[in-house]
Parts: C-alpha cells; sequence; structure tokens
C-alpha cells in the first residue's frame, strides 16, 4: 500500500505544489512543481519547514520547474537548502535571447532578487550548486507520440512487497543537437514518457516556440542599447540608467514582435500526472470529508503557459492518447487566472475535472483571478467547482495506492 499526499501549499501570489508518496516498508518519493511568490515571504516559508518536516528531511527526487518567472522560482534555492539537494531537476530550455527575455520581463514586473538572477544567468550552475545531483533540460518536439509511445513502457511491480522502491524509467527522445559538456546535464523533448516504473506516470506539454520572432525583438533590443553584442550585466546598466524610458520603448518593441502575452508564460512545461494503472486507487480531497471514487487520478499542472486554442491544438497533436484529457480531475488555471491565458474550448476539453484550482495571492495588485475567468470556467466546465489556493487556502488532495 502507498500512501499518497499531493497539496497546491498556502504560498499567495506565486505555486508551491508538493507531490508526497509513502509505501508501507517505510521508502518514500517526493516531487515539486515550482516554489515561488510574490506575496510575503513568511507564507512560502512555513510551506517549506512543513514540506521538510513531511518529507522527514530527505532530498527532493524530482524538482519541476515550470518557467522562469520569479514568483515561481525565487525560494527554489530556500528549499533546496534546507532539503539537501534533490535528485534530479527537470525543467524547460531556455536559449540566451529567452533568456534575456527573462530577465526582462522580471526587472519590469518589479526588481530582480540575488537568487532569480543567478538563476537565470545560468540555470543548471545554480542547480548544481545547491546539490541537484541531475539535471534535464525539455525542449518542445515538432511531432507527436508514435502508437508504441502511448503508454509507459509496461513493467510488472510488486506494490504489496516488502522491497518495493520508486525507479524511475525514462524513455522521453534524447534532444543530440545540444552539445553539453556537462555529464550530469541532458536535454530531451517532450516526447515518450517519463514514470515511477508500474506505477506513476508523467507526461511533458512544452510549448513551440517562434524562435525567428525572437530572434528579431532581440535584435530590437540590441539596437535600442546602441551595442554591438550585450549580455545580461549591459542590459542590467542600461534599464537602471534608463529607467523611466525603458518600460515604454520595450513594450513597443515587445507590440511589434508578439503583440499580446508573455513569451516565457509560454515556455511553461504544462505536466500531466497520475496512476498508471487505477483499479485499487482511491483518492479523496483534504478539505472535504469522504472519498471521491477511483476512476480519474489525473492532475494536470500549466505553470504560466497561454492555454488558447493553439496550445490545445499542438497538446491534442502530441498526446495522442485521449486518456491524458479524460482522465484529468484536477486542473490548475494558468497564470493565476489572469485574463487571455485560458479559453472555452480548453475547459471543455477536460471533461471530467472536479477540481478547478487557481493559485493566487489575497491583495494582489493584478487583481488576479480575473471575473472573465471564472465565467469562462463556470459557463463551459461539464462539471467540478473552482477552489482558491491562496496564502490562507491549501488545497490538498489523498488517496491510497493498494
Amino acid at each position: 500500500m502507498i500512501n499518497i499526499d499531493f497539496k497546491f501549499r498556502a504560498v499567495g501570489q506565486g505555486a508551491f505544489y508538493t507531490g508526497i508518496f509513502k509505501h508501507f516498508n517505510g521508502k518514500q518519493f517526493s516531487f515539486v512543481y515550482d516554489c515561488g511568490t510574490d506575496s510575503s515571504r513568511q507564507y512560502i516559508e512555513k510551506e517549506i519547514t512543513n514540506f521538510v518536516s513531511e518529507t522527514n528531511n530527505q532530498k527532493i527526487d524530482i524538482l519541476f520547474i515550470s518557467h522562469f518567472h520569479r514568483d515561481h522560482i525565487n525560494k527554489i534555492g530556500e528549499l533546496l537548502n534546507q532539503t539537501g539537494g534533490a535528485n534530479l531537476a527537470i525543467l524547460p530550455y531556455l536559449t540566451p535571447d529567452e533568456l534575456v527575455l527573462a530577465y526582462i520581463d522580471i526587472n519590469l514586473s518589479g526588481g530582480i532578487d540575488p537568487d532569480t538572477l543567478a538563476f537565470i544567468q545560468n540555470p543548471a550552475g545554480f542547480l548544481q550548486e545547491r546539490k541537484v545531483d541531475k539535471i534535464i533540460f525539455i525542449h518542445p518536439s515538432d511531432e507527436g507520440d508514435s502508437d508504441s509511445e502511448d503508454e509507459p513502457q509496461e513493467i510488472k511491480t510488486d506494490l504489496d512487497s516488502p522491497d518495493f522502491d520508486f525507479i524511475i524509467s525514462n524513455t522521453l527522445k534524447p534532444n543530440n543537437d545540444i552539445l553539453e559538456n556537462n555529464p550530469k546535464v541532458e536535454h530531451y523533448y517532450d516526447k515518450g514518457n517519463f514514470s515511477i516504473v508500474g506505477f506513476w506516470e508523467f507526461k511533458f506539454f512544452n510549448k513551440t516556440r517562434d524562435i525567428t520572432t525572437l530572434n528579431n525583438l532581440c535584435q530590437e533590443v540590441q539596437n535600442l542599447l546602441s551595442l554591438p553584442t550585450f549580455n545580461l550585466s549591459d542590459l542590467a546598466d542600461y534599464i537602471t540608467n534608463n529607467e523611466n524610458t525603458f518600460e515604454t520603448d520595450f513594450n513597443q518593441i515587445y507590440s511589434r514582435n508578439f503583440g499580446y502575452g508573455q513569451l516565457i508564460n509560454d515556455t511553461s512545461i504544462v505536466i500531466y500526472h497520475g496512476a498508471i494503472k487505477t483499479r485499487k486507487y482511491r483518492k479523496w480531497f483534504g478539505r472535504l470529508p469522504g472519498w471521491f471514487g477511483s476512476g480519474f487520478t489525473g492532475t494536470l499542472l500549466t505553470g504560466a503557459i497561454r492555454f488558447n486554442q493553439d496550445s490545445l491544438n499542438q497538446i491534442q497533436s502530441k498526446w495522442l492518447n485521449q486518456k491524458y484529457f479524460k482522465k484529468t480531475s484536477v486542473f490548475q488555471i494558468p497564470h493565476h487566472g489572469a485574463n487571455n491565458y485560458i479559453e472555452s474550448t480548453v475547459i471543455s476539453s477536460y471533461p471530467n475535472v472536479k477540481w478547478w484550482v487557481i493559485n493566487f495571492g489575497l491583495g494582489n495588485t493584478h487583481k488576479h483571478p480575473r471575473q472573465e475567468i471564472i465565467d469562462i470556467i463556470e459557463n463551459h466546465k461539464i462539471q467540478g467547482n473552482i477552489f482558491p489556493n491562496t496564502q490562507i487556502n491549501t488545497v490538498e488532495y489523498k488517496g491510497l495506492y493498494r
């Protein structure tokens, strides 16, 4: 028997999601999806302490990072310091130009703290310095899964054995186009499967980006700085010395190239996770009494992706197996419920969602979640309820797998 505990933790305007599996033989497996906030640090610091206690001071098994905005990453350093590191980190790969854009985004949204700056300058170096043993960068693929790759590899596992262990199976497609001199860093596409053998699976989606347009944007930024080449230090100096004009100038450049939206949000890794077999899995919702049945076990974590029709088309073409849509019962609304970040066709494409979770901070200046998004969910969901995840509301759901 395995006890399972998932939490959207109470961190306010940010994200800190955790999963903890504990087998009856005493072994455990934990994962984290993002760790950051723009709300008062006291809330997330308390939740980090709680997580460390709940995992018995053991290293994180997998740290997932959705994207590189401050409110999703600015407490990762503290988390890793308290847990003693992680066995594996999985995060999106950003080109040098995308890293520059992430730096600009964070500066324009209220400044950049030392940990976030260090992370953006060198994500792999930042993580390795904080005792992450292995790093996997995920790249968007240009093709969907083949029929033979729709399911995780069938491996018989005796969950009742006292010798049971949580073993990872990685059948993602390698990306061999990136020359990596670090043996602890690997690159894969969001194609294939990743699972805890015979038990739990993770499915990744990374949206295809328009790199040509991004290159054009960066060239215009370079022209604005009047430098033949530039690095983050040059950019920081220019922003400091032209604080009153840079935001306007940059927004004009951005609008010419991308129109509405934030590209770094669209680099978010979307992750489905759920039981490979559901016959013996039962789940209950932590804030409500009673069992909620055994049929649909999946959770969809969306980071801050702009989940519009284009994203839906891409994810449907990559995830040919419709089970990932049918088995999703918990759906994280992207980008704290901001306007234009989810569309009605997305909501109606997930017919069995029981819990629509929105992470936001009470009193946030962005006025998240927007009423327009609440109305889209209410008017187009097949079933389920909306649950707020704020600095005073943890959304927790548990299960027994036996």
